[in-house]
């Protein structure tokens, strides 16, 4: 059987610093997502997105403010970005650059 993971996000606030000073992208994000789950975040462009994707991955531009994203009970936003994708949590690119 495979192995089962739960991430949960709670109340998570995420900014950003700006030519115009740091701004606040995510504004208590809520969201749980199980094992064999598939979950599609939607939203016009500037909604956060790829902001909450970059908060998770632990990318230095992106500031959590605060909340929590636990991945099987363990707050990941302690962690540092290298532990993250030892767990597997990464950011793989839909167009990798290619080499010409």
């Amino acid at each position: 059987m495979a192995e089962q993971h739960t991430l949960e996000i709670k109340d998570l606030y995420a900014s950003v610093e700006t030519k115009e000073g740091r701004k606040q992208i995510l504004k208590g994000v809520n969201l749980t997502v199980h094992s064999g789950e598939t979950h599609a975040i939607m939203g016009p462009n500037g909604s956060g997105k790829s902001t909450l994707a970059y908060t998770l991955a632990g990318h230095p531009k992106y500031e959590v403010d605060s909340g929590e994203a636990l991945l099987d009970g363990v707050d990941i936003l302690k962690q540092t970005p290298d532990l993250r994708a030892k767990e597997g949590l990464f950011l793989a690119m839909q167009y990798p650059v290619e080499g010409r």
